[in-house]
């Protein structure tokens, strides 16, 4: 009851009438459920968002500052950090080159960690490659293909090398190119593979989270701000979301709030496209991210139930996140 009527009293406040107002929440929740595989509470999820990006946002603070960055919000020192040079690759092919190696070099690191989280779970090989030529001429975006994730480094000087691990991280191993072929193995029934299309990008996600809590960035400072920035991106996404779909927020409004948190465009869209999206596909955005929340409350404290609980979720995936509970359980 407390939740419906924050919901409605921020619908209000946006000029919106309370029958509307109501309509409207209803209609967002009802998308974000389907999009989540289970029931969803928008107020809840956002609150629980919007927590956790202040967590990220405290310890991107403090990182910043042992870098001597302690003027300005979080989000102007991210600015500030990513026009720093020392930390942009040349715009040419011994730069394009080096960004790779670089996250190569972060996923052969993190190899030796892997069996802690796994256990013998097969672990395909995978790497960064740059983009062919071909691709690049067609303006095709960085995608996979089995054993490989090809980067788009075409605005390589947007891309400081602090926020590349991640990227890694979540494409190859322990991200996408691990889940991937154990989902192919798996063969899983294609009406369950359509309706969990949050795990796929929840997973990724997640295992961001994952290198970081494997040590990826232990003695790291500035990847791990890298990490921590690409954390409050997906958090935003969340935060957004559900305030455009359930909290009567503008589209101007959300892109303010965006821009605070992740300070500016990180992904391959800008914050104003991303927003657009969030108009167009309700509850989408939302349900990736609350999705990566799940599976990291749901894993265990003991690190030694890791491997199995990683079993579960990923031998015979996807799921809807709204089941990983009881696929855990099960």
């Amino acid at each position: 009851m407390i939740a419906r009527r924050a919901v409605l009293v921020s619908a209000l406040a946006a000029g919106l009438g309370a029958r509307a107002a109501a309509a409207a929440e209803a209609d967002y929740r009802a998308a974000l459920s389907v999009a989540y595989g289970g029931p969803v509470d928008p107020v809840l999820a956002h609150a629980r968002a919007t927590d956790a990006a202040r967590v990220a946002q405290d310890r991107a603070d403090s990182l910043l500052r042992s870098q001597g960055l302690a003027a300005g919000s979080v989000a102007e020192r991210l600015r500030a950090l990513a026009r720093d040079a020392r930390f942009l690759y040349p715009d040419d092919e011994a730069g394009c080159d080096r960004a790779v190696a670089g996250m190569n070099a972060r996923i052969a690191r993190l190899r030796p960690s892997l069996a802690a989280a796994f256990g013998a779970l097969p672990i395909a090989q995978a790497e960064v490659r740059r983009m062919p030529p071909a691709a690049i001429a067609a303006g095709k975006g960085g995608y996979r293909e089995p054993g490989a994730y090809y980067v788009d480094l075409r605005k390589i000087r947007d891309r400081p090398a602090w926020t590349l691990a991640s990227v890694a991280f979540h494409e190859v191993i322990p991200g996408h190119l691990l889940q991937l072929p154990l989902q192919a193995a798996a063969n899983p029934p294609a009406e369950r593979v359509k309706a969990s299309g949050a795990y796929f990008e929840a997973w990724g996600i997640y295992a961001e989270q994952l290198a970081r809590d494997l040590g990826a960035y232990a003695r790291d400072p500035l990847a791990e701000i890298g990490y921590l920035q690409w954390r409050l991106f997906r958090l935003g996404r969340v935060i957004a979301d559900i305030g455009l779909g359930a909290l009567g927020w503008s589209p101007d409004r959300a892109i303010a709030v965006l821009t605070e948190l992740q300070a500016f465009d990180v992904a391959f869209v800008t914050i104003e496209a991303d927003v657009a999206r969030m108009v167009r596909e309700p509850g989408r955005f939302a349900a990736d991210g609350l999705g990566a929340l799940e599976i990291a409350r749901l894993r265990p404290r003991d690190r030694v139930a890791w491997p199995a609980f990683h079993r579960k979720l990923l031998i015979d995936g996807p799921w809807p996140p709204g089941r990983l509970a009881e696929v855990v359980a099960g």
